[in-house]
Parts: structure tokens; sequence; C-alpha cells
């Protein structure tokens, strides 16, 4: 189905929930029952399952045409998806299973993600993080499918929202989700990231990160990290970047403090990756200068004594 130029924007976020509350238990009864885990050719850091694959069809199903999604993505190139997002009408941007390796490794940092786009930017999501409240209080066990308790996250129209989540399904309404006042000093610092840049603990800024994009997401939307960093792909980012504004973050180049361009796709290259670039999601200026401040390429390894 086509989402048309009028589609009002709360139909669109159900369209959204829709496809979490099918997404979300489909990708947890697939791990429960156990998965092979395998590599998208030499890259050793793209791991890819089956249920990557499962949830990547299903979003081509729920929104058919107006997709970009990780999976199929190589195949459009970015001048179609330049010019998909550039349109009135909603174009929708998703990563069937981000955080793949914890997914497959039982680990809770993984959740489905989609977002929302019109005039060349997001705005609006739905990310589902269904098994985020592991249970710590023992050694890891199997889990049933539908036992499984997590986080749903959302925002529309300059509105955040959050929902406990079991089994992948909302157990309980959306409620709004307001930004938490006050310091952790804990930078997202995700493995792509600190492939080229390092941290200066001195500047009290700590790294933390528990698996993939999204995972870094819910930690900064829920108050447990002060900013975040992005040198993602495109559908890591996009449907971040709702919940961000919503929440009141904004992007901020390193080392420049340069504001983003008005395309989303100009924060990528040709492959639609952002991997040599790198970029601050802070509250304001003072935080990402303070931040940038902190923050170092990292010594090639072939210098290092």
């Amino acid at each position: 189905m086509t989402a048309r130029t009028d589609t009002p924007a709360q139909d669109v976020l159900a369209r959204m929930l829709a496809f979490a509350e099918e997404a979300a238990p489909l990708a947890l009864a697939m791990r429960a029952r156990g998965l092979d885990m395998t590599n998208k050719g030499p890259d050793l850091g793209q791991a890819l399952t089956e249920a990557d694959l499962a949830v990547s069809r299903l979003l081509h199903d729920r929104f058919g045409p107006d997709l970009i999604e990780e999976e199929t993505a190589g195949e459009l190139g970015q001048s179609a998806a330049r010019a998909l997002l550039a349109r009135d009408a909603w174009t929708f941007v998703g990563d069937p299973i981000d955080g793949t390796r914890p997914f497959a490794g039982g680990l809770p940092g993984w959740g489905v993600m989609v977002a929302a786009c019109r005039a060349s930017w997001p705005r609006a999501c739905v990310m589902s993080l269904p098994a985020w409240n592991e249970d710590r209080s023992h050694p890891v066990r199997a889990e049933p499918a539908e036992a499984a308790q997590g986080i749903l996250l959302a925002a529309s129209e300059g509105q955040a929202f959050w929902a406990p989540t079991r089994g992948g399904r909302q157990a309980e309404g959306l409620r709004p989700l307001e930004r938490r006042i006050g310091r952790t000093g804990h930078v997202g610092w995700l493995a792509v990231a600190a492939q080229r840049f390092t941290l200066d603990y001195g500047r009290g800024w700590f790294p933390w990160g528990e698996g993939g994009a999204i995972a870094d997401a819910a930690l900064l939307a829920t108050g447990r990290l002060d900013a975040t960093l992005s040198n993602h792909r495109l559908w890591d980012l996009a449907p971040l970047l709702p919940l961000f504004e919503a929440l009141g973050f904004h992007l901020y180049h390193w080392p420049d403090l340069a504001d983003p361009p008005a395309a989303l796709v100009d924060l990528f290259d040709a492959s639609l990756s952002a991997h040599d670039d790198l970029w601050m999601v802070c509250r304001d200026r003072a935080q990402a200068a303070d931040l940038a401040a902190a923050i170092r390429l990292a010594e090639p390894a072939s210098t290092r004594a």
C-alpha cells in the first residue's frame, strides 16, 4: 500500500506501530527456535540471520514501493534513495533487525525499527526492543518468546512516546516520554565509531554501549546517556532522528559543530554510509563543544609502538 501525500501523520504512525507488533514477535520466535548467523560477504562486521531476511520481507509487504531498508538498499542506490526521500509523499526507512550480533547471541541490545520521511527528512518513527528488560539476577537461560519483556519507543509530530512490551507486543498503551534532566557523564560509543575515534576520559566523558544503534538510542532516550555519536548508515540513523528531535537533541558535526544538511541523504556517501564522518547527538551547542573537545582521531595501529 502506497502512503499518499495527504495521509495524516497519526495514520502513518499507526502503520508503523502495526508493523512493529508483527516484526518483534516474529524475531523473538525465530530466535527462540535457534538461528545460524552468517556474514554479509567478506565484511565480518556485518552479521546476517534468517530473521533479518524474514523481517525484511515483512517490511516490503507492509510498506511496498515506498520503502528503503537495509537488506535491499544496495539494489536501490543513492540517487533513487534521494528521489524517494525528497517527495512530499511518505517514504519509509527500515532496519529489519538492528544489532544482529546481540540478537543472535542472546543479548538484549537489538530491535526492529522504521521511520517515516517526507520532504527529505524523517518525521516519525517506531522502534521496538522486545528483549530489553533482560533479567540479570541469574546466569543466562533460554526464555520463551512470549515471556520476553521490552520497550517500544516512538515519535510523531514532535512528541516522543514509550510503552512496555511483552512477547514483542505492547503490554500497555503509548504514554508521553519526557527528556530526563541531569548528567550521567556517559556518551554512546558504538564499535563503528571506536574504529576511528578515541575519547579523553579526563574531560569527564565516558563511553557506553550495549549493541546496535537502536540500543544506543534507547539508552539516550531513557536518560542513561547524556549524548551519543553517529557515523551510521542511512537505515540506522533515520529511525532514530525523530525520537532524538522530539526529546530536544540535535545533530552537530565533529569537530566544527556544523549543523546537518537539509536533506537526510546528504549525511551519507554513495553507499549510504557515514562511517568516514562523525556526528554528535547533543542537547545544545555548548554540550556539543564540550564533547567535541574530548574526541580524538585514533592513532593508526601501524604507527603504535
